[in-house]
């Protein structure tokens, strides 16, 4: 790997037209509305008696709760550090728990006075955001992607701390289709300018064994890995890394380890 990135780095250098093309494409620019009022979008209600079951972080004294804050500190300092708002938890294969990461890191951050996220359901092979969450029947992503629904119309206000929701239901299987549209690029671009988002994460399909993941990942600034102990192979794991190419990693969360269970258990 590193002998092709100094084969293409010298290219680059000898060859203008050939950096030219290697170049990344700058982010297209879409007409800027006002910010929307938060208490504009629509208004839904989590079932909470159901997150234990899904371990979703509830209340304060989730003994998770402090794992998903140093998670997010430190995620935060490497996107601000580097300017990036944009991350996609991706994992090598199903099964790993990266729809409970996405969901509890986007809770965490929003728990951060002044701090709002925007979660966003793109896995089009198992979408389950808005069932771990409690919520039937709401608007889906897709609808914004198949032209029925405008982005705002599928925005939803969670009764969560300072967190933004684009929720789905419905499987597809032209996910790498929508993903690499220019509707991908006006939900990117809006979700951080007119929202306000501190952070956007994105939910997106495991890495292996569809495209979904792979046509996406080029539009977002970084990646979180999850892995499972004890599930996840070390060959997949591998594998996955090789797909992610240049991407900045923010960091590799080992997900299902399990946790000493002494009293004074802090850290």
């Amino acid at each position: 790997m590193d002998r092709i990135r100094e084969a293409v780095s010298r290219a680059r250098s000898t060859n203008p037209k050939l950096a030219e093309r290697l170049a990344p494409e700058p982010r297209p620019r879409f007409h800027r509305e006002p910010a929307p009022d938060i208490e504009h979008f629509q208004q839904v209600s989590c079932n909470f008696d159901g997150f234990g079951k899904y371990r979703i972080i509830s209340n304060e004294q989730d003994p998770a709760l402090a794992a998903y804050r140093v998670l997010r500190t430190r995620v935060l300092q490497r996107m601000e550090a580097e300017g990036w708002k944009t991350l996609a938890v991706v994992s090598p294969d199903s099964g790993a728990g990266k729809t409970v990461t996405a969901i509890n890191l986007a809770i965490a951050v929003g728990s951060k006075r002044g701090s709002r996220a925007t979660l966003v359901d793109l896995d089009f092979y198992r979408p389950s955001i808005a069932k771990y969450l409690g919520l039937a029947e709401v608007p889906s992503v897709l609808d914004y992607f198949e032209g029925r629904r405008a982005l705002r119309e599928v925005v939803l206000r969670p009764d969560l701390p300072d967190m933004l929701l684009i929720a789905n239901e419905r499987v597809t299987r032209r996910g790498a289709e929508h993903l690499t549209s220019a509707r991908a690029d006006e939900l990117i671009a809006r979700c951080v300018e007119e929202f306000q988002s501190r952070i956007v994460i994105f939910d997106i399909s495991p890495l292996l064994g569809c495209d979904d993941a792979i046509a996406f990942l080029p539009k977002v600034d970084c990646v979180l890995i999850v892995a499972a102990s004890g599930e996840t192979r070390s060959q997949d794991l591998k594998e996955a890394r090789q797909l992610l190419g240049d991407k900045p990693i923010v960091g590799v969360v080992l997900n299902k380890a399990r946790m000493f269970a002494a009293s004074n258990y802090y850290y």
